[in-house]
C-alpha cells in the first residue's frame, strides 16, 4: 500500500487551486489538506500541519510565494517538506531564488496536466529512494542532486505511452492536454465545440469528439442551450 503524503497548495486563484487539488486527490498516495490563497493563510496552515508536499505559486496577491518558500526552510528549519513552484514566471531571477531555497521542481503556467502527474510520480519516486536502508551509490546521489531530470527523461516516456495506452481511438494525448489547459484556464467558462476548436485550432468535429471524451470520464459537465434558431448546442464545462 501506497503512504498517503499530504500536500498543501497555496495559489490564490481558487478556480485553479481546485483544479490542482482535485488532480492531486485522484492520484494515489496523496491528500491535499489545505488551500491558502495568501501568505497569511499558508503560515497558518504550515504552523498547525506539517505538509509533506506543497504546491506554491510565485505571484500571490499579498506578497512574492518566495517569502513562503523562505519561511519553511528558515523559520521553520523544514528541509524535509518538499516545494513545487507554480508560476509563469521565466526570469533567471526568481528561478534561482527558488532553487537556492531548494524547490523540488519549478512548473510553468498554463498548467498542464501531464506535467503536474509527472512531478507526483516523480515524487513518489523520490520519497521511496530516500525510505530505502539500502546504501546509496553515486547514481543514486546524481539523481537526487545533481541530476534530477534524469527521473524526469526516465518517466516521462513511460506516462506518455500509458496514457495514450489507455485512450480510446481518435484521442491522442497532446490535443487531450490543450483542452483541459484551456478548460482549467477559464474554468468559469463553458465552450462549444466551435469555440473550443477556435482556441486549440482543429476542426469542430475534432473539438467535440474530445469534449464528448471528457464528458464520459466526468471530468466535465455539459448544459444544452438553444441558439437564436431552436438549434439545440451542448455547452462544456470544467466541473
Amino acid at each position: 500500500m501506497i503512504k498517503t503524503n499530504s500536500v498543501l497548495i497555496v495559489e490564490d486563484d481558487m478556480r485553479i487551486a481546485n483544479i490542482i487539488s482535485k488532480t492531486i486527490n485522484n492520484e494515489e498516495g496523496f491528500e491535499v489538506i489545505g488551500i491558502a490563497q495568501n501568505t497569511a493563510e499558508a503560515k497558518d496552515l504550515l504552523d498547525s500541519f506539517k505538509p509533506e508536499l506543497i504546491f506554491l505559486d510565485v505571484s500571490l496577491v499579498d506578497s512574492n510565494g518566495l517569502d513562503v518558500l523562505k519561511y519553511v526552510r528558515q523559520d521553520l528549519s523544514a528541509a524535509d517538506i518538499s516545494i513545487v513552484m507554480l508560476t509563469a514566471a521565466k526570469d533567471s531571477e526568481v528561478i534561482q531564488e527558488a532553487m537556492s531555497y531548494g524547490a523540488f521542481d519549478y512548473i510553468l503556467k498554463p498548467l498542464a496536466f501531464s506535467r503536474l502527474k509527472l512531478t507526483l510520480k516523480r515524487y513518489l519516486q523520490y520519497r521511496e529512494r530516500l525510505s530505502t536502508d539500502q546504501p546509496f551509490e553515486q547514481d543514486d546521489l546524481d539523481e537526487l542532486f545533481h541530476n534530477k531530470g534524469k527521473l524526469i527523461s526516465q518517466s516521462k516516456p513511460a506516462i506518455i505511452i500509458n496514457e495514450q495506452a489507455s485512450l480510446p481511438k481518435g484521442i491522442d494525448s497532446l490535443t487531450l492536454d490543450k483542452i483541459r489547459t484551456v478548460l482549467s484556464d477559464n474554468a468559469a467558462t463553458a465552450y462549444t465545440a466551435e469555440s473550443m476548436s477556435e482556441c486549440i485550432g482543429t476542426s469542430r468535429t475534432t473539438a467535440r469528439r474530445y469534449l464528448e471524451y471528457l464528458l464520459s470520464c466526468n471530468d466535465i459537465i455539459a448544459d444544452i442551450e438553444y441558439g437564436t434558431v431552436g438549434r439545440p448546442e451542448r455547452h462544456y464545462l470544467l466541473t
